[in-house]
């Protein structure tokens, strides 16, 4: 058998197929998503890059063992995780037109001029061009920073929401 290169066998802990058998329901999915002949020669470990493919969207790509098989963060299927390139259904107006007032308001301050909103996605890395409605102020940030479900960025040079409050609050006091 020809050893594959980054495949660590057996140098990197316990072998993937003897891992996926104890974690599960996440080790049943990987396993089934594996795509490779002879896991058994992998470790959990192993830095090789082996081919799966997405139960749900059926989304072929390759990936480290090692990063499917983290505890912390395991990586998943990048179409799934809106990695997916932008496409007429995938892209940042799409997002907007679904997502109610915080699209609408995104969508009027994007401003950039190099790339159209539908030229990216909401989870891209991107750095956008901004421009804020209450105070004009232009800005560059990450799509992913502004679309976030929970706690997006906004304006830097604006006060944090409920600040104001706080210190009305305080002069009261």
């Amino acid at each position: 058998m020809v050893k594959k290169r980054g495949a660590n066998q057996r140098t990197g802990g316990k072998p993937f197929i003897e891992w996926c058998a104890e974690n599960g329901e996440r080790g049943e999915r990987l396993a089934n998503e594996f795509r490779e002949e002879l896991p058994t020669e992998l470790t959990k470990a192993s830095h090789y890059k082996a081919k799966w493919k997405c139960l749900n969207c059926k989304h072929v790509w390759r990936a480290k063992v090692c990063n499917r098989t983290n505890s912390n963060r395991p990586s998943g299927c990048p179409q799934c995780a809106n990695y997916a390139p932008a496409s007429e259904t995938n892209n940042f107006l799409a997002w907007c037109e679904k997502n109610g007032e915080l699209g609408k308001k995104l969508s009027r301050e994007y401003v950039d001029k190099d790339k159209p909103p539908t030229a990216v996605t909401k989870a891209s890395r991107y750095k956008a061009l901004w421009k804020c409605e209450e105070c004009s102020h232009e800005w560059r940030a990450r799509m992913t920073e502004r679309t976030k479900s929970v706690r997006p960025t906004g304006c830097p040079a604006c006060p944090p929401p409920g600040e104001n409050l706080r210190k009305k609050r305080d002069r009261d006091e």
